[in-house]
């Protein structure tokens, strides 16, 4: 597999770039520009995003909008990040990573160019930060905003969510394939912390247990948990072996076609999780044509290398007395999940008779 490097000096473990995106840089405006990119990609991307803002998009954002970067109009009115805007809108995106948040004096500065806002009828400042925004700083805008211009604030972790959740407008592999990357970048260079459950749990018979243990994947239907930070299998008729014994960390994922028999589209983190997730996808592509869902969509989660965190395994029993929050129920549903805490309390054996 070929490996892209950017930098003079990669010895030791220097990552690989994983992300087309990477390539504009890895700092606060290249991911602003990859998220503009996407919203001038997409129109129905872009107006999930408008209504997330609390806007309604089929009255306020028309086919025909633009996407701005690092806009500048006059002198002493600063740079706005994003612009969203047609002949009725315009909205204005303010982005910060990290800790970093903007002032009140910052974002007050946007809406000081009158002349910018005049011909608008809907017009909206945002704050798109990656912790929540303080309370003081959205009173402050609040109160001192020019009448008919609204302001939202919006974290990261949501528009994540949103690409997660989108599907392109155009039912391209190339559409589908800008949206997986910028996943992988949001997710691989900022440390944004997203996940949608801490503990993904689902039954395993022993055919799909091999193919955790020795391929370190699992595969199940795009409308699952999308972005879990680990998968734990409970093994189903294994006798004294059933269970909860083992856990992975996910590492990344993709939604797949596994007739079309494509490689590891993923930079893998070293040449043996390679070999495994090949080995993976041999053995879930064989149980897909027996099975007969070859052809269809699946979500497949590249795992880490599975640990066994306790030698006998937790069951689906009922557990008396003080019992975690969460037990496990005997028919697992899709999308089932634990905590942290409640698989500790599991792990432990508090509660257990």
């Amino acid at each position: 597999m070929m490996r892209l490097y950017i930098g003079k000096n990669h010895q030791g473990n220097t990552a690989p770039v994983q992300s087309i995106f990477r390539l504009v840089g890895s700092d606060e405006d290249a991911l602003t520009f990859a998220l503009g990119f996407l919203l001038a990609h997409d129109y129905n991307f872009c107006a999930k995003l408008v209504r997330r803002l609390g806007m309604a998009p089929r009255h306020t954002l028309g086919p025909d909008y633009s996407v701005y970067l690092q806009e500048v109009t006059e002198r002493g009115f600063g740079r706005r990040d994003i612009v969203i805007q047609d002949s009725r809108t315009r909205i204005v995106v303010e982005a910060k990573v990290g800790d970093a948040e903007p002032t009140p004096e910052q974002l007050l500065k946007y809406v000081a160019d009158e002349k910018a806002w005049t011909q608008y009828e809907k017009k909206r400042i945002v704050a798109l930060t990656q912790g929540e925004l303080a309370a003081a700083t959205t009173e402050k805008v609040k109160a001192r905003l020019p009448k008919g211009i609204r302001f939202s604030d919006m974290q990261w972790h949501e528009v994540v969510d949103l690409a997660l959740s989108h599907r392109p407008s155009e039912s391209s592999e190339v559409s589908r394939y800008l949206f997986d990357e910028f996943i992988r970048y949001i997710r691989g260079y900022y440390r944004m912390g997203y996940y949608d459950v801490e503990i993904l749990i689902q039954d395993v018979n022993p055919l799909n247990a091999a193919i955790f243990k020795e391929g370190w994947m699992y595969v199940t239907s795009p409308k699952d948990r999308k972005a879990p930070l680990y998968f734990a299998p409970y093994f189903t008729r294994q006798g004294a072996n059933s269970g909860i014994s083992m856990i992975s960390r996910v590492k990344d994922s993709e939604i797949v076609v596994l007739a079309n028999k494509q490689d590891v589209v993923v930079n893998p983190p070293s040449e043996k999780h390679l070999e495994r997730w090949r080995h993976g996808l041999v053995a879930l592509r064989e149980r897909a044509e027996k099975e007969g869902f070859a052809h269809g969509e699946t979500r497949l989660f590249y795992l880490d290398q599975p640990i066994i965190f306790r030698t006998t395994p937790l069951s689906k029993k009922t557990y008396n007395g003080t019992k975690p929050s969460k037990t496990i129920p005997n028919q697992i549903p899709k999308g089932f999940s634990l905590r942290f805490d409640d698989l500790l309390m599991h792990s432990l054996g508090f509660g257990e008779p």
